[in-house]
């Protein structure tokens, strides 16, 4: 195993193993919202992690 070495200010750290991340921003549809990811993760599991506090409740 790697030694790893973390200084975080805010916030939970979460560790995932996982194969690749990208950055988005949550777009509004419908009653809900979703986020685009690329067309070759289709039928893969993934987990989305919201890291910034939304501008307002009622988007």
């Amino acid at each position: 195993m790697t030694e790893l070495t973390l200084e975080v200010d805010d916030g939970d750290v979460f560790l995932i193993n996982g194969e690749e991340t990208i950055e988005k921003e949550v777009k509004p549809q419908g009653n809900g919202a979703h986020v685009i990811v690329p067309k070759r993760w289709t039928g893969a599991q993934v987990k989305i992690t919201r890291i910034s506090i939304p501008d307002s409740d009622d988007k």
